[in-house]
C-alpha cells in the first residue's frame, strides 16, 4: 500500500547550450519523486519538454494530484497504477513516468533484484552515444574528438537547419574520428521530404547507422516515403509517444525503428509494451532520454538492458549537467553500466530523509 508521495524539483545549468533544430536550452529542471511503502521506497525522476507539453509547474501539480488520489492504494499493480494516472488527467507523461520509475524501483528492491533482472534482462552494459548539438563545423569536430578521448565510441550528431552544412559537418566529424566510430544523426524533424531523401544518400556513403526523424511527426506518408526509399534506416521519434503510436507506425512501415523515452512514454510499463510491438513487427529500437538526470536515465538503462530488441541507446544527457543530485551510474569504453545493487541501485537526496 502507498504510505506517502513527495517530490522535490531541482534545477540545474548545463554545461554548454544544447541546441537542436527546434530551440536550445541553458538548463534542465527534474523533479524526483519517491513513493514510500511500509518500510521501503522508490525514487522516479520527472522532466519537462516541449515534446510532452509538459512545465515544471505543470509536472508539480500533477504530482500534488497524486499525492491525494494514490494514498492507500495497491502499489503491486503497475497497470492499476496507470489507470489511477490516466484518471488524474490525459497527457502528463513525464510526471507519470516519475510514478512509474518510483513504482518499479520500489518492486525490484523488494524483490531484492537490480532492475533489469526484475524486468527479465541479464545483461549489465549498453553502448551509448553522446550527442553533439548544431554547431558550426569546427566546434561539431573539436567536440566530436574530445568524446571520443573520453571514451565514447558512438555519436549522436544534431541536424536540420541547413542541409549542405549538415552534410559538411557530418562528413568532417567521420573524417576526424574514423571509421571505427558510429555515427547516428537526428533531424528533430527539421527536413522536407525531398531534404530527408537527398541527406539521407550522403549519409550512406558516411556509414550512418540510423538517421531520426527526418520530417514533421505529424506527416506519416512523408515519414514512410523516406523509410522506403532510403538506404540507411530510419528512426521514428516524436510521432511515437504512446503505445497506440508504435502500433500505428510498427504496422503501417512507417519506419525502421523506434525510439522509445520514458518520459513520452509514461515509463516503463508501456516502454515495454512499444518495445513488443516493435519487435513483433521485426523492428529493434533505442531508448533514448531528454534533458534528464542520472536517476531516470538509469531507468533508461535499466529498461534498455531488459530486452535484446533495444539495440541502441541514447542515454548521455547527464553528461552535460551540472551539480546531478542524483549519481551511482558508471561509464567505461563506450558503456553505461548499472549498479550492482536492488532497484534502480541510485543514490538521490531522499537517500537521507
Amino acid at each position: 500500500m502507498i504510505d506517502s508521495i513527495v517530490f522535490k524539483t531541482f534545477v540545474n545549468r548545463r554545461a554548454s547550450t544544447f541546441k537542436i533544430a527546434t530551440g536550445s536550452s541553458d538548463v534542465e529542471e527534474n523533479v524526483i519523486v519517491k513513493i514510500v511503502s511500509g518500510d521501503m521506497f522508490g525514487v522516479g525522476n520527472a522532466n519537462p519538454t516541449e515534446v510532452t507539453h509538459e512545465t515544471r509547474k505543470s509536472i508539480e501539480t500533477f504530482l500534488a494530484a497524486a499525492q491525494r488520489k494514490l494514498l492507500g492504494t495497491d502499489e503491486c499493480d503497475p497497470d492499476k497504477l496507470h489507470t489511477r494516472l490516466d484518471a488524474i488527467a490525459d497527457g502528463n507523461t513525464a510526471a507519470k513516468a516519475a510514478v512509474d520509475i518510483a513504482l518499479f524501483d520500489l518492486l525490484s528492491k523488494r524483490d531484492k533484484k537490480p532492475l533489469h533482472e526484475f524486468l527479465g534482462g541479464d545483461r549489465t552494459r549498453m553502448l551509448t552515444d553522446m550527442t553533439i548539438g548544431i554547431e558550426s563545423k569546427e566546434v561539431t569536430v573539436q567536440k566530436a574528438v574530445k568524446h571520443y578521448k573520453a571514451g565514447f565510441r558512438a555519436l549522436k550528431i544534431k541536424v536540420g537547419l541547413d542541409l549542405k552544412e549538415d552534410v559538411r559537418r557530418v562528413a568532417a566529424v567521420r573524417e576526424a574520428v574514423g571509421p571505427k566510430v558510429e555515427l547516428r544523426v537526428d533531424a528533430n524533424q527539421g527536413y522536407s521530404v525531398e531534404q530527408a531523401l537527398k541527406f539521407c544518400e550522403e549519409m550512406k556513403t558516411l556509414d550512418v547507422v540510423v538517421v531520426e526523424q527526418p520530417v514533421k511527426a505529424e506527416d506519416l506518408a512523408g515519414l514512410k516515403r523516406v523509410t522506403c526509399e532510403s538506404d540507411v534506416p530510419i528512426m521514428a521519434d516524436e510521432c511515437v509517444k504512446s503505445v497506440f503510436d508504435a502500433r500505428r507506425v510498427a504496422r503501417g512501415g512507417i519506419a525502421d525503428m523506434i525510439n522509445i523515452k520514458l518520459m513520452k512514454s509514461a515509463g516503463i510499463n508501456d516502454a515495454v509494451m512499444i518495445n513488443k510491438f516493435a519487435e513483433a513487427a521485426n523492428m529493434c529500437t533505442m531508448v533514448g532520454c531528454m534533458g534528464e538526470i542520472q536517476l531516470s536515465i538509469a531507468a533508461g538503462l535499466h529498461f534498455a538492458l531488459s530486452s535484446e530488441n533495444v539495440k541502441y541507446a541514447d542515454l548521455d544527457s547527464h553528461f552535460n549537467i551540472v551539480d546531478d543530485p542524483s549519481s551511482g551510474l558508471k561509464f567505461e569504453d563506450g558503456y553505461l553500466i548499472t549498479p550492482d545493487r536492488p532497484g534502480l541501485g541510485i543514490t538521490t537526496p531522499f537517500d537521507n530523509g
